[in-house]
């Protein structure tokens, strides 16, 4: 069952994709966007989160829980802006496979930090995603974005999806046993939510297009449920296989919708990350 609720977190991570591509075609604001996405996905977990039975936390935990969602939150915020710039920059599948290279930050927290075992197979399997991922990003010319190059939007890209997976495993092993995944995703929605609000006052008008309310809408439940899924995952199978596993599934699938949807171009070389990355799900499996 593990392994559906991977399919299922990648298919949700591969509509928020393909709406944030649409985002960006349509020259909608991305922060704008994504605030109600996270308004929208906040509202939805609090909602059925907390009508679910949870045990109470120690004060100094909650207190510390609280600190730890603010700062994920606006990892998950930063992300999804910086994504939204380089879907449409750099094409879906390239950003896709960037942003599933942070797998390395989430596996290094679950093998050091909380001891997960690794046998020969799957340590060949995690080499061969790397492997795999570097044939998948090619070099970008020197495209801009503002005054960021579109090739350092990749890197960013990495950092900040790397740390917010690895969010997920720390509650999975520290919050759990007191808080349900849903309460905790809104909170971390919450966190998003204000920090989005604040940045669309300080920075344009109108606050929020129509446009803008409807597709962020539409992006929040997907949203949320990526990360649901996953957690359900991490129930069943080490952090260390569930992450590279569902980051490749990721490169797949967005490489297929670029290339089906967005007319993206896919190099041999890339095709040859393509194909390592089916044999490092089966080696990690």
């Amino acid at each position: 069952m593990a392994y559906f609720y991977l399919l299922l977190s990648s298919v949700c991570s591969l509509a928020i994709a393909h709406l944030l591509k649409l985002t960006e075609v349509k020259k909608l604001r991305t922060l704008n966007t994504l605030t109600v996405n996270y308004l929208v996905a906040a509202i939805f977990a609090f909602s059925v989160g907390l009508s679910q039975k949870s045990g109470g936390a120690p004060l100094a935990q909650s207190s510390f829980l609280v600190f730890f969602c603010i700062i994920v939150g606006a990892f998950f915020i930063g992300n999804f802006v910086v994504y939204g710039k380089s879907v449409h920059t750099n094409g879906v599948g390239i950003t896709i496979a960037a942003m599933r290279l942070s797998l390395l930050i989430p596996v290094l927290i679950s093998v050091f930090l909380y001891a997960e075992y690794l046998g020969a197979l799957k340590i060949l399997g995690v080499l061969l995603v790397f492997g795999a991922m570097g044939l998948l990003i090619p070099k970008k010319n020197s495209v801009k974005v503002g005054s960021i190059s579109a090739s350092w939007l990749l890197v960013i890209i990495f950092v900040l999806s790397g740390f917010a997976d690895a969010s997920l495993k720390i509650y999975n092993e520290e919050f759990s046993t007191n808080l349900n995944e849903l309460t905790f995703m809104g909170m971390i929605f919450a966190g998003a939510f204000v920090i989005g609000l604040v940045l669309c006052v300080l920075r344009s008008r109108p606050l929020i297009r129509k446009k803008e309310l409807l597709l962020g809408a539409a992006i929040g439940i997907p949203n949320l449920y990526s990360s649901i899924f996953l957690i359900y995952a991490l129930d069943g199978i080490s952090g260390a296989i569930a992450y590279p596993i569902v980051n490749i599934l990721n490169v797949l699938g967005g490489t297929f919708l670029g290339l089906l949807v967005w007319n993206d171009k896919v190099s041999y070389k890339q095709w040859g990350g393509i194909a390592a990355a089916v044999i490092a799900i089966l080696l990690l499996i």
